[in-house]
């Protein structure tokens, strides 16, 4: 699904030139369609009438509520205000416009117009993001829960050349492809979200709950990942390559901690070019459901599906049991005293 055209200080400048809409993939080319697409938040600090409006803290200049009928476009810290439902089937809900801003879900629920695996996105996507939150290459925003982001036409959340930014306390619920996914984006840190049942039409793309691919310096630390995945086979290994936490492309330097991974179709995968990610104290068990793994036959999936290099990664007191990979020791099956979410 990616390519890297260009370098990452042009990716950048591009992504603030071109309207925020187009994603790095798709700059150039979608510029003009993209652009009929969004709604730009107000600049003079005022309220978007898309629905009945509340008043907010003052941290809080914009609240949106009810339908979005287009991509909105937020360049303010911004909060739902009741539960919204996205119609625009031609791009992201709601895309981030600047650096170091909130978009607070304040215990409500944005819901995409896909009912997964029905009206998802072509796999490859060959226009537009379909996704429910697009960070579009801004940096330092944040993502704050509670509240939940379902069925949307690709990922729930797509972190897109995007650097330390927080998602946390968001439920990220049967999207087509992942709930939570990074694209050449580093040093940010997940904590404490749900990632359940997303990644149903990813085909063979690796998708789940957490999707990292050419992504650095990221924490992924206290969340749940349970039910992701779809047994369609794909690369790296000819098997299926959904899973709970993905490590894929060249990610390095990654901590994936302390999370809780049961009930997906692999647990954790890693990409063979994967190196220097430290995995431990997570518990991953259940990978896959014990029906998935009768029906669907072996090797359907692992707790951890490991195609790196031998010691490439470090794998320290998971609690896990089933692994495929070379490295030794192998570092499932182990059950240490610490079994996440310490």
């Amino acid at each position: 699904m990616l390519a890297v055209p260009l370098s990452e200080r042009t990716m950048k400048t591009i992504s603030r030139k071109w309207t925020v809409l187009c994603t790095w993939s798709l700059v150039i080319a979608l510029a003009a369609l993209a652009c009929k697409d969004s709604v730009s938040s107000p600049s003079n600090g005022g309220t978007t009438s898309l629905a009945a409006q509340g008043s907010g803290p003052a941290a809080f200049t914009q609240d949106v509520c009810g339908v979005i009928p287009a991509t909105l476009v937020i360049t303010e810290n911004t909060r739902l205000s009741c539960d919204v439902q996205c119609v625009n089937a031609t791009g992201p809900c709601i895309q981030f416009g600047d650096d170091n801003i909130t978009l607070f879900l304040n215990g409500f629920t944005m819901s995409g117009p896909a009912s997964p695996p029905v009206a998802c996105a072509p796999n490859p996507s060959p226009l537009f993001p379909f996704d429910g939150i697009s960070t579009a290459g801004f940096d330092r925003v944040r993502i704050r829960g509670p509240g939940m982001v379902q069925t949307f036409r690709r990922h729930g959340i797509f972190l897109a050349r995007t650097d330390d930014a927080i998602v946390e306390h968001v439920t990220v619920h049967h999207n087509c492809f992942s709930g939570i996914f990074l694209s050449f984006s580093n040093d940010n840190y997940l904590s404490e979200n749900v990632s359940v049942r997303n990644s149903s039409a990813s085909n063979a793309s690796p998708c789940g709950g957490n999707c990292v691919t050419n992504s650095n310096g990221n924490r992924i630390r206290r969340n749940h990942f349970h039910g992701n995945g779809s047994v369609v086979v794909g690369p790296p290994s000819g098997t299926p390559n959904d899973f709970g936490i993905g490590l894929v492309g060249t990610s390095s330097e990654n901590i994936v901690e302390d999370n809780s991974i049961g009930g997906n179709i692999n647990g954790i995968l890693l990409f063979p070019l994967t190196t220097g990610n430290v995995i431990r104290r997570n518990l991953i068990a259940g990978n896959p459901p014990v029906q998935v793994a009768a029906t669907a036959g072996t090797p359907v999936g692992a707790d951890i599906r490991d195609t790196s290099a031998p010691g490439a990664n470090t794998f320290t007191e998971n609690h896990c049991i089933t692994y495929e990979g070379a490295s030794t020791p192998r570092p499932c099956p182990n059950f240490p005293s610490a079994r996440g979410h310490n």
